[in-house]
């Protein structure tokens, strides 16, 4: 019912701004850490094409950051990524560092490798309150009893808020279900293509993007909520209008592609005031929240920094700036 189901999603180094890149660079080494732990690969190497908005301050930020690109041309972009559609107006940059996180395989790695580290998993249970206790430490109630720690990590997705108002921690969030449909995609090796982000060139909506998922096809997602998330529904049956726009967009797009929808999934988003994670500690609750849609392919950053907050590690200088103070 959260946000972690489904076969694959993106990981990359692209984005728009300096801190972000370096920040996804130093999760892909953690990336690769976590593979040779778990003793297997957990990600697609198929590249990105970036398109549209936002493409020159992509471009900008991967230069300024000396991370290796190319702004393409039509003849670049055919040999890129040949099935997609050339749009003269609209940029894109060429990254070859990103992919696919095979997701449902790198949730069960870090499931073993919890077990192996000493740890216990606890599943089917609800948390109902968290508590700081006056003595130190924090009090979790769930609906089979109660569990004391030293330390707590809040990291609850759309019910974050809810739990952490409990400790006098006050954070808007804004929770909402997208939606992403896989596509059958044909005869033609799918799984073997380039991942998608396309923006509109007015900005605004994050637009489309798009990736190989093995033994499906090809996954598409459209950056538009399809409705507001309620925490007592477990409803998550996919919108057919929803489904008909990524089915259109990729016959307009890909017209080689064979768009027959498989399935279409519907999970949780979970946003920030502004779009960026929340990461910080109040007395002994350490908040993990507001991923606003980029929890899992910065699965193992996330960890690593909001383990540095429960054991009082100084956090890395570019993650300072996630810290609740921001919002006054």
């Amino acid at each position: 019912m959260a946000s972690s189901s489904g076969a694959t999603r993106i990981w990359r180094l692209a984005h728009p701004d300096r801190r972000r890149v370096r920040l996804a660079r130093w999760n892909s080494e953690l990336w690769e850490r976590l593979e040779r732990d778990a003793g297997r690969p957990l990600r697609l190497h198929r590249g990105l094409l970036w398109r549209g908005g936002a493409a020159a301050e992509v471009a900008a930020a991967l230069a300024a950051e000396d991370v290796p690109h190319e702004c393409l041309d039509a003849a670049g972009q055919l040999a890129r990524f040949p099935e997609l559609v050339w749009e003269p107006d609209r940029p894109v940059v060429w990254q070859p560092e990103a992919g696919a996180v095979l997701a449902a395989e790198a949730l069960s790695a870090s499931g073993r490798l919890l077990a192996q580290a000493g740890g216990t998993l606890l599943e089917g249970r609800e948390v109902r309150s968290v508590h700081q206790l006056p003595a130190g430490g924090v009090r979790v109630v769930t609906d089979d009893g109660s569990l004391d720690a030293d330390v707590v990590v809040v990291a609850a997705g759309p019910w974050a808020q809810s739990l952490l108002s409990e400790v006098g921690i006050d954070v808007q969030l804004t929770p909402v279900l997208e939606q992403v449909t896989y596509m059958r995609g044909g005869e033609m090796p799918w799984q073997d293509r380039p991942c998608v982000i396309d923006v509109p060139n007015s900005g605004g909506s994050f637009g489309c993007y798009a990736m190989p998922t093995p033994g499906i096809g090809y996954k598409v997602g459209i950056d538009e909520p399809v409705r507001s998330f309620d925490p007592t529904s477990v409803d998550r049956r996919p919108d057919a209008v929803r489904e008909r726009a990524a089915v259109d967009w990729v016959r307009a797009q890909i017209p080689a592609m064979d768009a027959t929808p498989v399935r279409s999934e519907v999970c949780s988003w979970t946003d920030s005031p502004d779009g960026q994670f929340i990461l910080d500690r109040v007395g002994d609750v350490v908040v993990g929240c507001g991923d606003s849609g980029q929890g899992f392919k910065f699965h193992p950053m996330l960890g690593e920094l909001l383990a540095d907050l429960a054991d009082g590690t100084p956090t890395r200088p570019d993650a300072v700036e996630f810290d609740l103070t921001r919002f006054g």
